[in-house]
């Protein structure tokens, strides 16, 4: 084979990996998963987050050693194992109402999360380094959130569907069936040159350069920490915005349809952050207005009883606030040595999981005693983050 097909060979990885997002952002439980775990699971809401926390906790446990495979192994076998665990969550959590299975199946969802947390930005960014592209990285993510989105469009009206032609239990069934379809994908990527150098590294050393690096590097701190935290707070939204349409009196068959708004919304302003991003002067200017503008949309939620003016702060929130995390990409990807890209990844996010972790159970108490407050609560929060923020223009 000569060097362009096999340069050929690595660059259809992209299309792969396409399709492999698209099939991972299909999820028919997502609209309509408040009425599944209390309704057909029998949960509290207390109770899904405890499971949420044990989730978070268990990825925080998982979330190092699945970087380091797949710097070690490969990231393609990282990818495949990360397919097969969640095919074993959805079929887990199908089963049967049981709290403890449900645990069970958050165990596969944690390790599937962990294995492909970081690794598949990795994956991508090896990829177009060996074909000498490496500058459409951000593109790249963003079309590949961009099909995230498109797939929990439709499939988020679907679930609502399934659930009131079949059963709410077989929104989970028929998303492990449709998780099968990326099993098979991942088994088709092929492993950039790059990578396979890489695994002369012995374990444990991946493991204490991806801690040294992201100790030793000042601006990798502000840029990861300062993403991390704010990001926690505005993705509250997806385990309190279905208890808020209860609250305010919507029917359930709805809900489906409004997540898919809310991902429409959250596409279109995926495309339109790129674009913002080499157009404006600063860049630090831009974040700050996307957080505040998050943060007195939470306020506003807090204080919104009347559906309609409620659900546009949702897309608000949605639309600036869960695509903040492409303003950071380009300054943390050329912060990071390639070597160690998954393992320091994975070591950001593994912060991440267990900061939820141990916010969630006390989420789920304050949502017990008042949604309205809580939403307050989170707008003010990310207020006080967004200004005792250290990040500069440069860094971006």
């Amino acid at each position: 084979m000569s060097r362009e097909e096999k340069k050929n060979n690595i660059s259809r990885n992209i299309l792969k990996f396409y399709i492999w997002i698209f099939i991972f952002g299909i999820h028919t439980v997502r609209g309509v998963y408040f009425p599944y775990m209390t309704e057909w699971g029998g949960l509290t809401f207390f109770e899904m987050m405890l499971l949420q926390s044990y989730f978070m906790f268990m990825i925080f446990i998982l979330e190092i050693p699945s970087g380091a495979i797949a710097d070690y192994l490969s990231r393609k076998t990282a990818l495949i194992l990360s397919s097969l665990f969640v095919v074993a969550a959805a079929f887990t959590y199908s089963i049967y109402p049981n709290i403890f299975l449900f645990f069970l199946a958050e165990t596969f969802w944690a390790f599937s999360i962990a294995l492909h947390s970081g690794t598949d930005e990795a994956f991508i960014y090896s990829t177009l380094k060996t074909t000498g592209e490496e500058d459409k990285l951000t593109k790249v993510l963003g079309r590949t959130y961009l099909l995230h989105i498109i797939a929990n469009i439709i499939s988020a009206p679907l679930g609502s569907i399934i659930a009131g032609i079949v059963s709410l239990q077989f929104t989970m069934t028929c998303l492990g069936l449709i998780y099968i379809g990326a099993f098979i994908t991942s088994f088709t990527f092929k492993e950039p040159k790059l990578v396979r150098e890489e695994k002369t590294k012995r374990y444990l050393t991946i493991l204490k350069d991806g801690f040294n690096e992201l100790r030793k590097n000042k601006i990798i701190r502000i840029l990861c920490f300062d993403r991390l935290f704010v990001q926690i707070f505005i993705h509250l939204l997806f385990w309190t915005y279905q208890p808020y349409l209860t609250s305010v009196n919507l029917p359930i068959w709805a809900f489906g349809f409004i997540l898919a708004a809310m991902n429409i919304f959250n596409a279109i302003f995926n495309i339109l952050i790129p674009k913002f991003l080499e157009k404006v002067n600063s860049k630090k200017k831009m974040l700050i207005t996307v957080n505040v503008i998050n943060g007195i949309a939470y306020i506003i939620l807090g204080f919104s009883v009347f559906p309609p003016i409620g659900v546009l702060m949702l897309f608000l929130i949605v639309s600036f606030g869960y695509t903040r995390g492409l303003i950071y990409i380009n300054g943390i990807n050329k912060q990071i040595e390639s070597e160690n890209r998954a393992t320091v990844l994975s070591t950001i996010n593994m912060f991440g999981s267990v900061s939820m972790a141990i916010l969630y159970p006390l989420v789920g108490l304050i949502v017990q005693w008042n949604l309205f407050i809580m939403f307050i609560i989170i707008g003010i929060m990310i207020l006080i983050l967004t200004a005792f923020s250290r990040v500069k223009s440069e860094y971006l």
